[in-house]
């Protein structure tokens, strides 16, 4: 694995052993960012199980947080709950199902902290707890960023689509279909994409519209069911302030008697999808967009017929998005966790301000990126559609692509980072300065 860039560490995110007291929890958690330092997450590894988290995602918060007391607070589905920030807060990454993490493509990161462009002065990691922990069981999921002060050439960026997905009962294929015309100032150049639905999800697509010639061409095709990573798009692709994105997912509620909404709940159902992106223009380039309108008749009709299709059945991903692996750094019983410090991370431990806290399990240590802001915390469009699936292929490429990324766990070993670190610089330069 080639070595770190100058200036880099690796940052450990935690949450403060929380404890989901009833089932779909949401909890969130804080980390303030150095307002002198402006830095760049270049990868996100994650520590945590789906067995105890549904999903997970990590948000920026470009203003200030509401006073609180408590180093957790239970929150809504992308947002802060009763903590508050006072700017605009943009998702910066997302986990599911027992998913590798990302590592970006080379001179490509997240730009947080310091007085600049960034305005990011918080990290905030809300964890969906499926289900509440048995009694004296604390979690602690959360992520390792590995965060650099060198200035990245690209600006990365996410783009969410989403959609509120209405299934009736007993129908084989429901489609619930959402249009996003791009609002950016500068162009984005979409590398990598994140497909999320909850259980009766079977697909969910993605494609670029051209509403002159009515033509489609597929950014990403995922299977919901399995471990919900950021994988490489079909293509890099260029798009434009106008250009117009297709999403649809697609759901089966066959041996459902009841109608299902878009909701909180494992048993509501969600429809998105997660498009990374980098920008050339550090000074304009937008670094988050979320949207979702009803699609036109036009936009309906664009719709292969194939989208419907699910992916080939795949049991091995399908057994991992489930169990996974179990990682040796979560903690399971708040009387080790109190008395026990986190794992030492690999360069340099976060800030943390325990003074409020003393069960904190995180160490302080002078000179670190982050604070773990203590007085900032308290508690925390569908159509019915029935057909017969179109037959579909999966390039060998994609079959590689999901062996390497999927198979292999949670944790990255230094062989995987190797053969990541060569596939991001061979198909981002190819892409970037030979097509």
């Amino acid at each position: 694995m080639p070595p770190p860039l100058p200036g880099t560490n690796t940052y450990q995110l935690r949450m403060p052993g929380a404890v989901p007291t009833v089932d779909d929890d949401y909890i969130c958690t804080a980390f303030k960012l150095d307002p002198e330092k402006e830095m760049y997450i270049t990868q996100f590894k994650v520590e945590g199980t789906a067995d105890r988290a549904h999903h997970m995602i990590l948000s920026g918060c470009a203003g200030e947080l509401t006073n609180s007391a408590t180093p957790s607070w239970k929150c809504a589905s992308h947002g802060t709950g009763k903590v508050s920030c006072s700017g605009p807060t943009r998702i910066l990454y997302a986990w599911a199902k027992n998913a590798d993490g990302t590592r970006l493509p080379p001179s490509v990161g997240f730009r947080i902290g310091g007085p600049g462009k960034s305005r990011v002065k918080y990290l905030i990691i809300q964890v969906h707890y499926a289900n509440k922990l048995a009694p004296g069981v604390r979690d602690y999921t959360g992520l390792d960023l590995e965060i650099t002060s060198q200035p990245q050439r690209y600006i990365a960026g996410i783009l969410l689509m989403l959609a509120l997905p209405e299934i009736p009962p007993h129908q084989a294929v429901v489609n619930s279909d959402i249009c996003c015309p791009i609002d950016m100032p500068v162009p984005i150049n979409i590398f990598a994409a994140r497909v999320h639905a909850h259980g009766l999800g079977t697909v969910v697509t993605s494609y670029k519209y051209d509403p002159e010639t009515r033509g489609t061409e597929l950014i990403v095709k995922g299977n919901p069911q399995w471990p919900q990573a950021f994988y490489p798009t079909t293509r890099e692709f260029t798009m434009t302030k106008g250009d117009e994105i297709l999403m649809r997912c697609t759901y089966s509620s066959l041996g459902k008697s009841t109608f299902t909404y878009a909701g909180l709940t494992g048993s509501d159902e969600m429809c998105n999808v997660y498009l990374m992106y980098y920008t050339d223009n550090t000074d304009i380039g937008a670094e988050f967009q979320s949207c979702g309108y009803l699609c036109n008749a036009e936009q309906n009709r664009a719709y292969p017929a194939d989208s419907i299709r699910p992916l080939p059945s795949n049991p091995i991903l399908e057994a991992y998005a489930i169990h996974g692996k179990m990682n040796h750094q979560l903690r399971t019983n708040s009387s080790t966790a109190a008395s026990q410090e986190m794992p030492a991370i690999a360069v340099e431990p976060i800030v943390i301000d325990n003074t409020n806290n003393s069960s904190q399990h995180e160490t302080s240590n002078s000179g670190g990126l982050l604070d773990h802001d203590v007085h900032h915390h308290v508690e925390m469009e569908s159509t019915t559609d029935v057909a017969e699936p179109a037959a579909v292929t999966i390039t060998q490429a994609t079959k590689e692509i999901i062996r390497r990324e999927k198979v292999k766990g949670i944790s990255i070993k230094s062989d995987s980072q190797k053969k990541d670190d060569n596939y991001w610089s061979f198909l981002f330069f190819f892409r970037r300065f030979f097509s």
